[in-house]
């Protein structure tokens, strides 16, 4: 674990920064209205499209309310599909939101590895050629103008950007069982999992590859997404101890920012006392109209403190695309 620990002498002015920061949450939620959601980029036939759903409530919110839900915590995981525009600018107005109450949001992004911080830190500024700077597109990710905002937003209000993913070289190491006891040690791949929720990220990684993945790389592949959830969680959680800024935003796909297994689950043994609010960004099928039904996992119940449903984008089979990809590395 690399979290600092904040030394006696320091205590009482973290003290006296977080009574601050509580106080400003006790703000009436009318004093921090401001800009409104930006408009759907994509249409949707669903009526759930655009709406927020609180699952521990069980009933539909304003965006209002999840702004406010998102003043009271210290860390909050913005969950998403990747290629989905909308998603995008719902991130960025939401750190916008943080920022015009006076926040200094720390905004940790899951498509940076770790070992870029320094490239990251370099390219600020010039935030346009920031993607070239990290070979986003190189490396998988949709065009950098979607993520864009979301730094530029948080860098306006005097926060900070963090690379936070496990970095490619470690990545390979795991799955190839080939990792050092450290590394085992600082992300928790010696500590088992409960039995349903081992089955349960297997299946996950089952369904993400059509099923067409030999079965032998099934528990590499678990122990890949335990240490890239446990290197988001470190990431956040270092930031997390500063006092002067914050919320720590995590940007990263919905499967991370699930409260029972993804980063906010590690978070909760790195930094125990940091409230964690986490919301998705889902998108609701043309015909659903039940929010409750529409946010529910394969493997029950919703792991989101709140869900935002948006439309869907119209993309290619997945299982199509990984089929030729399959056909294409056995040749």
């Amino acid at each position: 674990m690399t979290i600092a620990q904040a030394s006696p002498n320091r205590q009482p002015m973290r003290t006296v920064v977080r009574f601050l920061a509580i106080a400003m949450m006790a703000l009436p939620l009318a004093a921090l209205a401001g800009e409104h959601p930006p408009v759907p980029g994509l249409n949707s036939p669903s009526p759930l499209a655009g709406r927020v759903w609180s699952p521990s409530e069980r009933r539909l919110i304003s965006p209002e309310a999840l702004v406010e839900r998102m003043l009271e915590a210290g860390i909050v995981g913005l969950g998403e599909t990747h290629d989905n525009p909308d998603h995008h600018a719902l991130q960025a107005w939401a750190v916008r939101r943080l920022v015009a109450a006076g926040r200094r949001p720390v905004v940790a992004f899951e498509m940076m590895d770790a070992d870029q911080q320094a490239a990251l830190d370099a390219g600020l500024g010039d935030l346009d050629g920031l993607g070239r700077a990290l070979h986003w597109e190189k490396r998988g990710w949709p065009d950098w103008s979607l993520y864009r905002p979301i730094a530029q937003a948080a860098l306006d209000g005097g926060g900070a950007l963090v690379a936070a993913n496990l970095p490619t070289s470690t990545t390979r190491e795991i799955a190839k069982g080939q990792e050092n006891p450290d590394i085992r040690d600082r992300f928790g791949l010696d500590d088992p999992l409960p039995a349903p929720i081992s089955a349960a990220m297997a299946t996950e990684i089952r369904d993400g590859h059509c099923n067409l993945l030999p079965e032998t790389a099934v528990p590499a592949m678990v122990r890949v997404q335990r240490a890239r959830d446990a290197a988001l969680a470190e990431a956040v959680a270092n930031q997390a101890t500063r006092p002067e800024v914050g919320p720590v935003v995590l940007v990263a796909g919905s499967g991370h920012v699930r409260a029972d297994r993804g980063a906010p689950a590690r978070l909760r043994l790195l930094v125990p006392g940091v409230r964690v609010f986490t919301l998705a960004f889902l998108e609701a099928g043309d015909g659903e109209s039940d929010p409750a039904a529409a946010a529910r996992f394969r493997d029950g119940g919703t792991p989101f403190d709140a869900v935002w449903f948006t439309g869907k984008v119209e993309r290619e089979d997945p299982c199509a695309q990984m089929e030729r990809h399959m056909r294409a590395k056995a040749k």
